[in-house]
């Protein structure tokens, strides 16, 4: 490529099938290099220059040869619109998306597309969605067939002093192809995947390449996600494995900028209504994660490292003996032989004893074993030959095995990753994890997977530029898929790296953050920026992963997120037991504990809704809040399904702190101790240790169950009878709930009485607040 090329000028219209081909001729640009603007040969007034400038340089002009580029337009539902623009022939047009294993429905709902043709535009339109675009120049406005009102258009207008163009539609060069869109004056941007800076995206860079990231304050994300919501009313997806750079409004301040390191951009428009409803729309695309089993929601505790069986058996004896509800203890690298940056399942009888016996041992205590694995082979491992001679192992395009980049080796030999593209590699994978389930182990920590070179050449051909960040997708996808295959059960994994389409396979978790406030907040804002991107289930280490040492300050603030979160599991390169942090710790972290069991019911229905339809359990306000424009840059607190205000305490100390936080439209209760709160508006609360405002929606009904000391995890809690709690006039006067069985149950209010239909349990009687 000599020059680069902008896409100036629509030369057909053509219907193919339900689609619209729009053939799209490409001219040669060049920048001055004195001042910044782009120019094609085109007449200097065409493309808007000001001829009659003082100090216009000479216009050196590139030629005027065209290449042609293709726009397809198709309607996988009613308000989504895919727009895939690629050089003419590529085998990305004629694809129905799926191709990268992200979309698994490429048309959850087809409709036809209407066009209409002027001289100056093309409109193709849906009953939900209208694209305009423009003829010459080239130019794409996405606007709400009902209201009429422009959702997105591209940055064309925008103008440097001599009028050159600053910000080309569509743009390919050595770089990839870019799309420029103009971002209104009041537009804000959220998403991207979990990013661990500010909520709102506007002003950011964003490398969208799954990374080690190392921790949450290094700029770099482990589950980076090209989907983005933007405040205009819309919502976009990048269909791609390719590295994805956002860049919002930072080189220019008025320009959301995606370059795909691609020839091609394949972009989903998800146009109007709310969020949630644009998320319903996505996830039908790319699927919704089914329910996880009911110990998934109660409490885990790990450590890097538990070293031995009886060590582990000492935690979960010392857990009873406080009295502190616990259903999984984790177990990282120390189960394998070969454990630094391998996995190949050979179990450390010296270290662990017999698994199943162990896996027993632990059950008798009533709780579940979770597994590390990592998708790497270490050449000291027994089963390196065997991967390597059936083809099991990612190569380089010469044929020479690949090993990991980035993340550091400790022995500096190369570490070799499992080709997912190759089915019987994943068979072969998938086939190591059914003895451990035989013996009942029950979740496996699907850590790492960030580390695919560039250079590599699958099995299954998948372009070298995708294989990087779709490999999370397969690794974890692969995991998940054993596990329900063989147990027959909801699946669950617990994954570090992921990509667009990873809320599929829950669950995931945060990464390494350091122990510290800032790594607490940093934490808070990636599930938030994750919930818009991949909904689903999220989690984090309690306490954080590395770093000062954990103040009990901390632990107590942390811990109190976990409780409110949608998984909750506490886990460090130190101890993470609430007694190693003091007597006023302990307490602390054991009433929290016990809330969240309490309040099990109510994150319950949380998760079948957010199941059901797309939407993530924790949620940024602006999700439920989408007109209010506070609530938009809220990003130090967050709502546990619609009705439960989380807002965590950031702080390492153990005195009381103020704690000013957003209260959106309404009236609130604080879960605790009943204090009204009204909104929307800033207040103030006095915070000690052991407290944390949470606050309940005036309408909301949460149903609780009874947990006392005899509770030793979730498995206590079923066939307990659920008390609902009614904050303010309740909504509804009957309430759909699913019981921990999984079975419908219906529940009619009257009073402070309730009777209930199914098989939950329900108690009588209703506790009022407010």
């Amino acid at each position: 490529m000599t020059h680069p090329l902008l896409l100036r000028r629509v030369a057909g219209v053509r219907r193919d099938g339900e689609s619209v081909v729009l053939s799209v001729d490409a001219l040669p640009g060049v920048q001055l290099g004195i001042m910044p603007g782009w120019l094609t040969g085109e007449p200097p007034a065409a493309q808007g220059v000001e001829t009659t400038m003082p100090n216009l340089p000479e216009l050196d002009l590139p030629p005027t040869d065209a290449t042609a580029y293709e726009l397809r337009v198709s309607a996988p539902a009613p308000s989504v619109l895919r727009l895939t623009l690629a050089p003419a022939g590529a085998s990305v047009l004629a694809d129905d998306g799926t191709w990268l294993g992200i979309v698994t429905d490429p048309a959850p709902a087809p409709v036809a597309l209407d066009v209409e043709e002027t001289d100056d535009a093309v409109v193709v339109a849906t009953a939900g969605a209208r694209l305009r675009v423009g003829r010459a120049p080239f130019t794409l406005a996405l606007e709400d067939p009902h209201t009429g009102r422009t959702l997105l258009r591209s940055a064309h207008r925008l103008r440097q002093v001599a009028g050159l163009m600053m910000a080309p539609t569509a743009l390919a060069d050595e770089g990839g192809l870019s799309v420029n869109l103009e971002l209104a004056p009041d537009e804000d941007v959220l998403g991207f995947g979990e990013q661990f800076g500010r909520l709102v995206k506007n002003g950011q860079r964003l490398v969208l390449r799954s990374e080690d990231a190392c921790g949450t304050g290094t700029g770099m994300a482990y589950k980076p996600v090209p989907v983005w919501h933007s405040t205009a009313g819309y919502t976009g997806f990048v269909n791609t494995g390719a590295v994805v750079t956002a860049d919002v409004g930072h080189e220019r301040p008025s320009v959301l900028g995606l370059t795909v390191a691609d020839d091609a951009v394949d972009l989903y428009l998800v146009a109007g209504d709310g969020p949630k409803e644009r998320l319903t729309a996505y996830t039908a695309l790319t699927g919704r994660p089914p329910v996880p089993p009911l110990w998934a929601f109660g409490y885990w505790m790990g450590r890097c490292r538990y070293h031995s069986r009886e060590e582990m058996l000492e935690v979960a004896a010392t857990m009873r003996g406080h009295h502190v509800p616990l259903d999984v203890l984790h177990l990282d690298p120390d189960w394998l032989v070969v454990d630094r940056l391998n996995c190949d399942f050979i179990w450390n009888e010296s270290r662990f004893g017999n698994r199943r016996e162990f896996v027993e041992a632990l059950r008798e205590r009533g709780i579940r074993l979770s597994v590390w694995e990592l998708p790497y082979l270490d050449p000291a491992s027994p089963r390196f030959e065997e991967a390597k001679d059936k083809g099991y192992l990612v190569r380089h395009p010469d044929g020479t095995l690949a090993g990991i980049r980035k993340t550091p080796t400790p022995d500096g030999r190369m570490r070799a990753l499992v080709d997912f593209t190759n089915p019987d590699a994943v068979a072969w994978w998938q086939g190591m994890h059914e003895a451990f389930l035989d013996d009942g182990v029950a979740v496996f920590k699907t850590d790492f997977g960030e580390a695919l070179p560039d250079d590599v050449a699958l099995f299954d051909g998948t372009p070298a530029v995708h294989a990087h960040n779709t490999y999370p997708l397969r690794y974890n996808g692969a995991v998940s898929d054993a596990i329900a295959r063989y147990t027959g059960r909801s699946p669950l994994v617990w994954g570090r790296s992921g990509w667009a389409g990873s809320q599929r396979y829950p669950g995931q978790w945060g990464g390494d953050a350091e122990s510290t406030v800032a790594g607490m907040q940093a934490t808070v804002r990636g599930g938030l920026s994750y919930a818009v991107s991949a909904p689903g289930f999220w989690s984090h280490d309690i306490g954080g992963f590395f770093g000062p040492e954990l103040t009990p300050g901390l632990y107590v603030r942390w811990t109190q997120l976990g409780a409110l979160s949608p998984l909750m599991r506490a886990h460090g390169l130190r101890p993470r037991e609430p007694w190693a942090f003091g007597d006023e710790a302990l307490e602390a972290a054991r009433r929290w504990v016990r809330l969240r069991y309490e309040l099990l019911p109510t994150l319950w229905q949380v998760a079948h809704e957010s199941a059901e339809h797309g939407w993530p359990v924790m949620r940024p306000l602006a999700l439920e809040f989408p007109d209010d424009p506070v609530a938009q840059s809220v990003d130090d607190a967050f709502l546990l399904g619609a009705d439960l205000l989380v807002v965590p305490v950031f702080d390492d100390g153990s005195a009381p702190v103020r704690r000013r936080f957003y209260v959106p439209e309404g009236e609130w209760y604080d879960l605790l101790d009943g204090t009204t709160y009204r909104g929307p508006g800033f207040h103030e609360a006095q915070v000690p240790l052991d407290s944390m405002p949470v606050l309940v929606r005036s309408g909301a009904v949460l149903p609780r169950v009874e947990v006392d000391e005899g509770v030793r995890n979730t498995d206590d809690l079923v066939g307990r009878p659920w008390t609902l709690h009614a904050y303010g006039p309740a909504r509804e006067a009957a309430l759909d709930l699913v019981g921990f069985d999984g079975t419908a149950t219906r529940v009619e209010l009257a009073g402070d009485t309730a009777a209930a239909t199914g098989t939950q349990p329900v108690a009588g009687r209703v506790v009022r607040r407010g």
